[in-house]
């Protein structure tokens, strides 16, 4: 007597074990990212350096006197980056909510060393409508800053030092940054130094 419903073989069954393995690598790599916390930041701690660009989109390049003592946000970004542009928007509303506050935001990219770039880079500030002063060519800053994949952000509190720092976006980034921007605001103004 043959079973009416015989059990897949061959193809059929790899293609099932297939969908199985692929289902839990996901599940398990889910549960994994919610309960690993990632590595903090080698940057942290850290002076933030010169900040230092070929132009300036939006604005005049800031002064080191204006930033000195001051909490900035620094954004990494590219005008071909995908991710840059979907964490824009996150970092706009936290400038609207700390701009009263006296919280100095700045954009960096490392593109613009030719017209075609320096276009396409003016395009995606004016696209998103990105309110901060954005220095283009600025490889010598984020060189130093050891930038090798973007979006990348940091937060530098009073007295100059990166008190957050992300590459790339996660689900909870803005809230730890926005984190971070209050207790560097929390510094009284006397621990500017």
């Amino acid at each position: 007597m043959q079973d009416e419903h015989p059990l897949p073989s061959g193809p059929d069954l790899s293609l099932v074990n297939l969908i199985i393995l692929g289902v839990l690598i996901v599940g398990l790599s889910l549960l994994l990212r919610s309960v690993i916390k990632p590595p903090v930041s080698p940057q942290i701690g850290r002076p933030f350096p010169q900040i230092e660009a070929v132009g300036w989109i939006n604005g005049p390049a800031p002064k080191a006197a204006d930033l000195q003592g001051q909490v900035i946000v620094v954004d990494a970004w590219a005008y071909w980056c995908g991710p840059c542009r979907a964490v824009t928007p996150y970092v706009i509303d936290l400038q609207k909510k700390y701009k009263d506050q006296g919280v100095i935001f700045i954009g960096l990219t490392s593109e613009g060393l030719d017209s075609g770039s320096i276009d396409s880079s003016r395009q995606f500030v004016k696209s998103l409508n990105i309110p901060w002063p954005n220095g283009y060519g600025a490889t010598k800053t984020l060189s130093e800053l050891e930038v090798e994949g973007i979006p990348q952000l940091w937060v530098v509190d009073r007295k100059n030092r990166i008190v957050y720092h992300e590459i790339g976006f996660g689900d909870n980034s803005i809230d730890e940054m926005d984190s971070a921007i209050k207790k560097a605001l929390m510094e009284s103004p006397s621990d500017k130094k």
